[in-house]
């Protein structure tokens, strides 16, 4: 592995960046306004993103039950960020921040649409001198794709009869593209997503698809039920779409999990051949590659399923990064905390074009480059009002108006099988006091929701 220590490649290229005159200070009234022409080859940026992948569902990561050999080739030419949270973990406010650079409390109205004051990734890089496309799921409700990106392709709900159609998507883009400006791709595949189709689904002492010998074990943190605040314990536990999981035996959750690393499998196929088509297409030493994932996935941790909660399994999603020259292979970065809100912030500072205003990101690049203890607490938010506010050992969950605030220390207990609140009262004071600044400072532009009113997209049919 390539020790994350030495870093001199970026600087330079900033430095060359910056004499090539090209702004690195962000400027409001700059939106629009094309930069002037460097001497030097800008930066591509390819976002990919999965839509519900655990964040250890990978081979790389030394599981058992998923083969991920595509996936593990982007691990191991860059970084993965395993500190790295969605912003809310379901699909549509998690994609607004990617889309942003804000919170999604700031930037959706009560129907989860987006307020069209807040200039998107697509017009931002399509003003600033960036041929962008996006290719594969949207939504990102209010906003027109073709008023953001120059291409735009359509996509099948189910990442089985999708995602290899977007993969040759991308091929034919990167074949056919304008040479005389730098790319921003945002390729949404939609895979492992099919899961929510399989969470319907039941046994019934029927014949399995495999040998019960071979399906995964239960997690072990499935029986797992720490007192849990109401919106969890009653608006998300029992919510309707895991209905049919309050039946299910230890087969049936033994067979979710193994149908769920299938899906992961498919998605990987599709990764493979993007890979391939980036590394054909001659741009890929020029290339910011990022994957990444809307939300994570329960896989009977905790025994829920899908997305929603703040737990690990829901609210942790993969991150990778790789750059060649710049950023070093195969690293693993355990130290810096993150979230979907950073992409934006990230992508400008390295492409050296001005950041939109109110952009509450961090430039994911430099803080782990630089060592820069930028952000000593994370928090993000989730359905009902909920906010998980995580430093480098804990992590609290809370609710509006709800006495029961959540601490798990993942450090020790990293399945969070034990509430330690009451152990912890100064821990749980200054984690609540960051959430609560941290929520004070932002700059909402849409309609506040009504007080523990569930999001739209908690909806399958939504999402």
């Amino acid at each position: 592995m390539t020790p994350a220590t030495s870093f001199p490649s970026r600087r330079r290229f900033l430095a060359a960046s910056a004499a090539a005159g090209l702004s690195v200070v962000a400027s409001p009234g700059s939106f629009g306004q094309a930069p002037a022409a460097p001497s030097r080859k800008r930066p591509n940026f390819f976002l990919l993103s999965a839509d519900q992948w655990h964040a250890d569902a990978f081979s790389h990561r030394k599981h058992a039950n998923v083969h991920t050999p595509h996936c593990d080739r982007i691990a191991a030419r860059g970084v993965s960020f395993q500190r790295a949270y969605a912003t809310n973990p379901v699909c549509t406010p998690a994609r607004a921040s990617w889309m942003t650079g804000r919170m999604p409390s700031e930037v959706l109205t009560t129907g989860n649409r987006v307020v069209r004051s807040v200039p998107d990734l697509g017009q931002w890089f399509g003003k600033h001198g960036y041929d962008t496309a996006h290719l594969g799921k949207f939504d990102f409700p209010g906003r027109n794709a073709a008023a953001s990106f120059r291409v735009i392709s359509g996509i099948h709900p189910t990442g089985q009869c999708a995602d290899l159609t977007v993969a040759q998507i991308v091929r034919s883009y990167l074949l056919d593209r304008p040479r005389e400006k730098p790319f921003l791709i945002q390729c949404a595949l939609m895979n492992p997503h099919d899961i929510c189709q399989i969470s319907c689904m039941r046994t019934n002492g029927g014949t399995l698809p495999i040998d019960p010998a071979d399906l995964p074990p239960l997690p072990e943190n499935f029986a797992a039920r720490p007192q849990e605040p109401q919106a969890v314990a009653q608006r998300i536990r029992r919510s309707q779409r895991r209905a049919m999981s309050w039946s299910w035996d230890e087969l049936d959750w033994r067979l979710y999990q193994w149908m769920y690393y299938r899906c992961c499998e498919m998605a990987d196929v599709a990764i493979g051949q993007i890979l391939n088509a980036l590394d054909s297409s001659g741009d890929a030493e020029n290339t910011l590659l990022v994957f990444t994932s809307d939300h994570g996935e329960g896989l009977g941790r905790h025994g829920m399923i899908t997305k929603g909660f703040l737990y690990e399994s829901s609210a942790r999603v993969p991150l990778y990064m790789s750059l060649p020259g710049v950023l070093p292979k195969g690293v693993t970065d355990e130290r810096v905390l993150t979230s979907g809100v950073d992409l934006f912030p990230t992508f400008c500072n390295l492409a050296g074009i001005p950041t939109p205003p109110d952009v509450v990101g961090r430039d994911v690049l430099r803080l782990q480059q630089d060592k820069v203890a930028a952000r000593d607490v994370l928090v993000t938010e989730a359905p009902f009002g909920g906010r998980m506010a995580r430093d480098g050992r804990y992590k609290l969950i809370m609710y509006p108006a709800d006495p029961v605030v959540q601490l798990f220390d993942l450090q020790d207990d990293p399945g969070e099988t034990r509430d330690i609140a009451a152990e912890q009262l100064e821990v749980v004071k200054r984690l609540t006091t960051a959430a609560e600044q941290f929520a004070a400072a932002l700059k909402p532009v849409a309609p506040a929701a009504p007080a523990g009113k569930e999001p739209a997209t908690v909806d399958d049919a939504n999402e």
